[in-house]
C-alpha cells in the first residue's frame, strides 16, 4: 500500500540525507581560484585540466549507467561518491597540471555514477509503491535540499577561506561530509521494482542508445542541453576570478554571494512542477533559453569597465543569478523527459547517453573557450560564445516545440519531475 499522499517513502527523504551530505560544498567558490592559483593564472592550461575531466566522463558515462541498470542502484552510488570526494581531496593537494589531471579524471569517474544512478534510484524508490507520478515533486525537494546545503557550504567555506588565507583547505576538508556522505548511502535499500538487463554489458549500452535513437524528443533535448549547457558551464568555470576581481579578496563577501546565488536555485527547484504543469515541456525548455542567453548583455556592459565598483558587482550578480535559477530547474526537468519515454532497464543507461553527449561537446568546445578567454578577457568571451550558441539553440527548441505536438507518451513510463 503506498503512503499517504503528502509523504515520500522514508528512503526517498534518506536520499536527500544524503544529497544533503555530499552536496556541502566548502570549496564550490574557491576550486577554480586554487587551480588557478598553482597554474599561474593560465586560463588555457586550466580548461586543458578541465578537459581531462570530460574525458573521463566521455569514457566512462555510459559503462557507469549500465552498470546501475545491470547491478544495482546502491553499489553505483557507494562506489560514485567515494571515489567523488577522493578526487575532490586529491585537487585539494595537488600543485602541477599531472596531478590536476588525475584528481580530476578521479572526480569524473565518481561523478559518472553518481549522476547516472542518483534519479534512477528515486524514480525506482517510488514506483515500488506506485508513486511514480511523484517524481517531479520529489526531486525538485531533493533539489531544495541540496542547494540550500550548497548554499550554507559556500557561505562558512568563505569565513575558512578568510582566516586562513587557504583556498586549499576547503577541498581538503571535503573528506569529512564525503564520509559520511558514503556511510549513508551504505544504509540505501535497492529497489525491487527495478528491472535489471538479462544481456551482457555491451548489449545493455545498446540498448539505451537505441532508445535514445528511436525517440526523437530525447534526441531535441540532448541537442538542446549540448547547446545550453556548455555556456552555463563556461560561465561557472570562470564565474569565480570575475566575482572575486569585484569583490577584491573579501571571501566571506564571496562565500555570501554564492551562498546567495545556491539558494535562488533552491527556490527554483520548488518551481519545476508548477512549471511543467503550467508551460509544458517545451515551456519549460523555452524557459530556459530565455535564462540562459539575454544576461549576457549584463556580463559584457560590466566588462566594459564603464561602472562604479559597487555598480559592477550588482550587475555582476544580476548577470549570474538566472544560471541559477537554471540550475534549480535543468535537472528535474530533464530526467522528467527521458523518465517519461523510457523503461526502467534502460534509465540509467539512456541518462548516461545524454551525460555522455553533452560531455562530449564540452570537452571540445571548452578549451576553444579558454583561447577566447585569453585572447578577449574573460567577459568578452563569454558573450561571444552565447552569442553564437544562441541561434542553433533557438532553432532546436522550435523543432522540439513541433515534435512535442506529435508525440504520443508511451503509458509504460508515464510519470512527471525534477527537481559541477
Amino acid at each position: 500500500m503506498a503512503p499517504g499522499a503528502g509523504s515520500l517513502d522514508p528512503r526517498v527523504r534518506r536520499y536527500a540525507l544524503f544529497t544533503a551530505l555530499w552536496s556541502f560544498e566548502l570549496w564550490h567558490p574557491f576550486w577554480t581560484l586554487w587551480l588557478l592559483m598553482q597554474l599561474q593564472g593560465d586560463f588555457f592550461q586550466a580548461t586543458l585540466v578541465d578537459v581531462v575531466f570530460w574525458t573521463v566522463t566521455l569514457l566512462v558515462a555510459m559503462p557507469a549507467g549500465a552498470v546501475s541498470d545491470r547491478f544495482g542502484r546502491k553499489p553505483s552510488l557507494v562506489f560514485g561518491i567515494a571515489i567523488w570526494h577522493a578526487g575532490v581531496i586529491l585537487f585539494g593537494i595537488s600543485r602541477s597540471l599531472p596531478m590536476f589531471a588525475i584528481a580530476n579524471a578521479a572526480w569524473a569517474l565518481g561523478a559518472s555514477f553518481l549522476f547516472s544512478s542518483g534519479p534512477a534510484f528515486v524514480y525506482d524508490t517510488l514506483a515500488e509503491t506506485g508513486q511514480e507520478a511523484r517524481y517531479p515533486h520529489a526531486m525538485s525537494r531533493i533539489a531544495l535540499i541540496g542547494f540550500l546545503s550548497t548554499a550554507a557550504g559556500s557561505l562558512i567555506g568563505g569565513l575558512v577561506v578568510l582566516a586562513t588565507q587557504s583556498f586549499q583547505v576547503v577541498l581538503i576538508l571535503s573528506g569529512v561530509n564525503g564520509a559520511l556522505a558514503t556511510l549513508t548511502a551504505l544504509t540505501f535499500r535497492e529497489p525491487s521494482t527495478r528491472e535489471r538487463g538479462e544481456v551482457g554489458m555491451v548489449a545493455q549500452i545498446g540498448t539505451g542508445l537505441r532508445a535514445t535513437r528511436r525517440n526523437p524528443q530525447i534526441l531535441l533535448l540532448i541537442l538542446f542541453q549540448i547547446l545550453t549547457g556548455i555556456v552555463i558551464y563556461v560561465l561557472l568555470f570562470f564565474r569565480a576570478p570575475f566575482i572575486e576581481a569585484l569583490v577584491g579578496g573579501d571571501y566571506a563577501l564571496m562565500g555570501a554571494v554564492f551562498g546567495g546565488f545556491f539558494c535562488v536555485s533552491a527556490v527554483a527547484a520548488l518551481s519545476v512542477g508548477r512549471i511543467l504543469d503550467r508551460l509544458g515541456e517545451t515551456g519549460a525548455l523555452a524557459l530556459t533559453f530565455l535564462l540562459v542567453y539575454p544576461p549576457f548583455a549584463l556580463v559584457y556592459v560590466v566588462s566594459l569597465g564603464l561602472l562604479s565598483p559597487p555598480l559592477a558587482l550588482a550587475f555582476a550578480i544580476a548577470a549570474q543569478v538566472p544560471s541559477y535559477v537554471i540550475w534549480g530547474l535543468e535537472t528535474p526537468v530533464v530526467t522528467t523527459i527521458i523518465n517519461r519515454r523510457v523503461t526502467g532497464s534502460e534509465r540509467a543507461t539512456v541518462l548516461s547517453v545524454s551525460i555522455f553527449l553533452t560531455t562530449l561537446s564540452l570537452g571540445i568546445a571548452e578549451p576553444l573557450v579558454g583561447y577566447l578567454a585569453e585572447t578577449l578577457g574573460v567577459a568578452l568571451g563569454l558573450t561571444v560564445l552565447a552569442s553564437i550558441a544562441a541561434i542553433p539553440s533557438a532553432f532546436v527548441l522550435v523543432a522540439y516545440g513541433r515534435s512535442d505536438r506529435r508525440a504520443q507518451l508511451p503509458t509504460a513510463a508515464v510519470l512527471p519531475d525534477r527537481g559541477r
